[in-house]
């Protein structure tokens, strides 16, 4: 039995330490994550894993390496029953379908690909489990019980009431995508045979309408008048820049902060050598439609880029600065070190922590995550409070806590948090982009980053660019995304092109032919042989 690698992990290194051992059950050697980062704790896994195959609990318990990877799997008895083409679903947890489902998902998509879909399917956890403990359940989410039509239709019902949400209420179409992750995960289930069919839940009705709407020039220029007030007056070139760009390009803000002066591996700006031919953008495959693309580069960016002098066209072209701000605050909180919180994410959940910290627990996966502190399972019940003496010893020891200066960290910043800034922005400057309406429960909604998107695509379509050309300038996978979002303009102002056309003074009297009538003048009579020619082609039609 090893750990591999045999060295401290990399960034390259995503899998984290793995097991190679010979296991029993297969016959063959086999690999298994240690699900840790930590050279030490990877090797304690090693070593546990040893005394189990030694003692035959590895077997007994159908391969599992650790003491908690034991409780969060079946016995083999359990095992040997799922395996059959007549499985039983009664006492398959969710806990369980849910972990095989996160390791199936991990090892198939691209980084990140999978983390919508586990918060989403965590709140539809939460709201099962809501349902049953009301009515007297055990404590324990079986799959045999949610995965059915009426409780799906119950977890639709919840998500539009704004169950698990900030907001009163969630939209339609909000609601929709949340089902579809359930469903990917129940058809996960099903094709494993261990449920007997898929419901057939139907989605809900929604507005064919965008979100929000294209901002105008006047607008924008709102926005860069306020940004001082959001950022700060140091950090203001820089957010306006980043501003100006999403502006003139119509980029998405992942497609913003992947904007690179020269680095093959990520968007770049590509002028040509040679006369005649025009600048273009680059885009790897590594982007949202996973396709490698050479789009237009628009006038208005070409100028605005070219600016830029030559010898500061290096490194990432849009880089806005990190905020500096002074965390206030009734409440008392503060922020353990490292050790400390390493050690309390092997024993408390993130409530517990975030209740002893005086924080969200938002804030505490945000601190494990930027830490890299990985959990080897989740509590998914209460594991007492830390006691008060462990969180006075952890507060003298903490980094930062009520009244800290936040700084601004070394890394740059992320596309979450740079589109919430421009929302700020957007705010800040009064640019209302959807109001509220009772009827259908929408909320107000201010100027984000995308409505800056489809301020550059109104541009467009005003200056006469056709669908096909604005399709892959703002990179629509699909052509029905330009049609749904844009194309009801352009199909409005040809109309109203033709109607002005046909129905002023100035149109031509001759339009109309065969003794009808085109305003007050008759047309020409057609002769015998034109109206044979008329007849046989009406016949044809």
């Amino acid at each position: 039995m090893q750990v591999y690698p045999n060295r401290p992990l990399t960034e390259r290194d995503t899998t984290g330490y793995v097991l190679q051992f010979y296991c029993p059950i297969r016959g063959k050697r086999i690999r298994r994550s240690c699900g840790t980062r930590d050279r030490r704790e990877a090797r304690s896994v090693m070593r546990e894993c040893s005394r189990r195959l030694l003692d035959g609990s590895y077997v007994r318990s159908g391969g599992a390496i650790t003491a908690l990877d034991e409780q969060s799997r079946p016995t083999v008895a359990d095992a040997a029953i799922s395996s059959g083409p007549n499985c039983e679903t009664d006492e398959k947890s969710w806990e369980w379908c849910y972990q095989k489902y996160r390791h199936f998902r991990t090892s198939r998509t691209k980084k990140d690909t999978f983390k919508h879909s586990r918060s989403r399917l965590g709140i539809a956890e939460r709201i099962f489990q809501g349902y049953f403990d009301d009515r007297g359940g055990n404590g324990k989410l079986l799959v045999k019980d949610v995965m059915t039509l009426e409780m799906v239709e119950y977890l639709q019902e919840r998500l539009l009431a704004g169950d698990e949400c900030r907001y009163d209420s969630r939209s339609p179409n909000t609601v929709n995508s949340m089902t579809a992750s359930v469903m990917a995960f129940v058809r996960f289930y099903a094709k494993r045979e261990w449920i007997d069919r898929v419901p057939d839940v139907e989605r809900l009705s929604v507005d064919d309408v965008m979100k929000g709407r294209p901002i105008t020039g006047e607008e924008f220029d709102r926005m860069l008048a306020v940004t001082h007030k959001v950022v700060g007056k140091d950090e203001t070139a820089a957010w306006q820049f980043a501003l100006r760009v999403v502006w003139f390009s119509g980029f998405r803000v992942g497609d913003l902060m992947d904007f690179h002066w020269e680095d093959e591996r990520h968007i770049r700006p590509v002028w040509p050598k040679q006369s005649g031919v025009f600048p273009t953008i680059t885009v790897p495959s590594s982007q949202k439609n996973g396709k490698v693309q050479e789009i237009p580069m628009l006038p208005e960016l070409d100028e605005f880029l070219s600016q830029v002098p030559e010898g500061q066209r290096t490194g990432w072209i849009v880089d806005p600065s990190p905020l500096h701000c002074q965390v206030k605050g009734v409440a008392v909180w503060f922020q353990p070190c490292r050790d400390d919180l390493r050690a309390w994410a092997k024993r408390y959940s993130n409530l517990e922590i975030a209740a002893a910290c005086g924080v969200t627990e938002t804030t505490v996966r945000n601190w494990l995550k930027r830490m890299k502190i990985r959990r080897s399972r989740e509590f998914k019940v209460s594991t007492g409070s830390i006691p008060a003496e462990a969180i006075a010893e952890a507060r003298s020891r903490s980094e930062r806590g009520t009244g800290s200066v936040v700084t601004p960290r070394s890394q740059r910043l992320t596309k979450d948090r740079v589109g919430r800034i421009i929302a700020l922005i957007g705010e800040e400057a009064g640019v209302v982009v959807r109001t509220e309406d009772e009827r259908t429960s929408t909320r107000v909604k201010d100027a984000s980053a995308h409505d800056i998107r489809r301020g550059c695509a109104q541009r467009l379509i005003n200056a006469g660019v056709s669908a096909e050309t604005l399709k892959v300038v703002m990179r629509h996978a699909d052509f029905a995304t330009t049609e749904k979002y844009y194309g009801a303009t352009r199909s409005a102002q040809a109309a109203a092109s033709e109607v002005r056309q046909k129905m002023t003074a100035e149109a031509p009297t001759d339009a109309l032919v065969g003794r009808l009538v085109g305003r007050k003048e008759k047309a020409p009579e057609l002769n015998a042989e034109e109206l044979l020619k008329l007849k046989a082609l009406l016949e044809r039609l």
